[in-house]
């Protein structure tokens, strides 16, 4: 496992912005971030699924989430 990711006090965004502590966006800029990567690696949110193998008769990404999700609340390895 890589090392512990901890907030700088700027808003990860990009937009130079000061953060509360302990915080690594100001409020909606994660999803800001995140749309801006998709854009820039994949074009749009289809190309970065397809990337990904989540496509029609492909891995269903609710499925996979609620797959995760109850092994990640699972005890066992």
């Amino acid at each position: 496992m890589s090392a512990r990711i901890l907030p700088t006090g700027k808003c990860w965004c990009g937009c130079g912005a000061d953060v509360p502590r302990g915080s690594f966006f100001l409020s909606g800029h994660d999803r800001r971030a995140e749309s801006a990567v998709i854009e820039i690696e994949y074009t749009d949110v289809i190309g970065f699924l397809a990337n990904h193998g989540y496509v029609p008769g492909g891995k269903n990404p609710m499925e996979e989430l609620a797959a995760y999700r109850k092994k990640k609340g699972s005890t066992k390895s």
